[in-house]
């Protein structure tokens, strides 16, 4: 069986290692640069078996055999809540889940073709006139009292200006809540970073008093002018 055999630690040189990373040797061939972020949660060490591909693939993977599919049930959980109360605001529209695997909760060996894209497509049921774009976020429990978006989704959000993407996170506990956020797409945020499970993620802060938290009545009034001028 393949194993480790050397481990080197390297700083972030962008562009071709933009973070800091750790290249792996198995078998004394070079293998990949994973992530110091991600590495620090894999639990491997020289003399550690492993073959390439299985390393690339939970490399290439990490997030999604961290969580699991508890967390991705949980996710399916969440999307419809917020398709149930997208509906709930205007019987004239539909909530279209768009999102790639947004609607399974098995195991997809694959990625988004641009991350962050939207979840729910918010179209007219008469004509499927199309209103806006919602992407799904949150946790099962809130931590602490900010809201943490990952920098990917308003990236998304900022690299398409021409579509109008809403944000509309969703909390079952400690009391079930959802925030709406609206990016700022002349600004330039700042992320920071947080360890979940082992590993270090990186996330946007936003506060209650974040002009891009828009209260639920304005989401809900916006939503109906633009169904109102499309009808």
């Amino acid at each position: 069986m393949p194993k480790i055999t050397k481990i080197y630690p390297m700083d972030a040189n962008p562009p071709r290692y933009p973070e800091a990373s750790v290249l792996v040797y198995i078998d004394g061939v070079k293998c990949r640069a994973v992530r110091q972020r991600t590495w620090s949660a894999m639990n491997l060490k020289v003399g550690d078996q492993i073959t390439c591909a299985e390393l690339n693939e939970r490399e290439a993977f990490h997030w999604k055999h961290v969580y699991g599919k508890a967390a991705w049930d949980q996710e399916k959980v969440r999307l419809e809540k917020v398709k149930n109360l997208l509906e709930s605001f205007d019987p004239r529209v539909f909530a279209k889940v768009i999102g790639f695997g947004a609607d399974s909760s098995d195991f997809i060996a694959a990625h988004p073709d641009e991350a962050g894209k939207p979840d729910i497509e918010i179209v007219t049921r008469s004509g499927g006139i199309h209103v806006l774009y919602v992407e799904v976020t949150g946790t099962t429990k809130m931590r602490g009292d900010t809201y943490w978006v990952r920098p990917d989704k308003l990236a998304y959000v900022k690299n398409h200006s021409d579509q109008d993407v809403w944000l509309i996170l969703h909390y079952a506990e400690p009391n079930e809540k959802f925030v709406f956020i609206k990016p700022d797409n002349s600004r330039t945020y700042e992320a920071v970073e947080k360890v979940i499970r082992g590993s270090t993620e990186c996330y946007v802060e936003f506060s209650n008093d974040a002009p891009e938290v828009v209260p639920q009545p304005e989401f809900v009034a916006m939503l109906l002018s633009k169904v109102n001028a499309l009808i």
